[in-house]
């Protein structure tokens, strides 16, 4: 009986083997068929003049393509180097992170819950706080884009 059962499994088992070697085989002839498509529209755009740019920036994680030497003419690069520098500006970035965490429960308390209580309780005055405040954070919102 032992004997009949093992020899039961051990056909389940073959034949799950060989379920998982087919759908082993069709998953590498899709990739296969994948691989192919990818070189054939990459050799398209190759002859079409299309450029391919390498992701290469920042080192870590490249999520965009920067070559200031190679790409740039040489009487250009200062002006790209100093526009660069201003971009990773650590005065920009603390400015935009004090914006950030002082902005957005700011904009909360100031008008997002005075409307959500203006629509809820059909207020006048506080459809008017809403309107102040919001005003505000507009005009404060065109004051950080266009201030250098």
């Amino acid at each position: 009986m032992n004997q009949l059962n093992s020899s039961y499994l051990l056909a389940d088992h073959m034949k799950d083997i060989k379920t998982m070697e087919k759908e082993l085989l069709a998953k590498e002839v899709e990739l296969s068929r994948r691989e192919k498509e990818l070189r054939r529209r990459e050799e398209a755009a190759a002859r079409a003049g299309v450029v391919i740019e390498e992701k290469n920036w920042p080192s870590f994680f490249p999520i965009i393509h920067h070559d200031i030497n190679n790409e740039i003419p040489v009487h250009l690069q200062r002006t790209q180097y100093v526009a660069f520098a201003s971009l990773l500006g650590p005065k920009i970035w603390f400015l935009a992170v004090i914006y950030f965490i002082l902005g957005c429960p700011g904009a909360y308390y100031l008008w997002y819950r005075p409307l959500y209580r203006a629509m809820r309780n059909d207020s006048a005055l506080k459809f008017g706080w809403f309107f102040l405040f919001y005003l505000v954070h507009i005009a404060f919102c065109v004051y950080a884009t266009i201030s250098p």
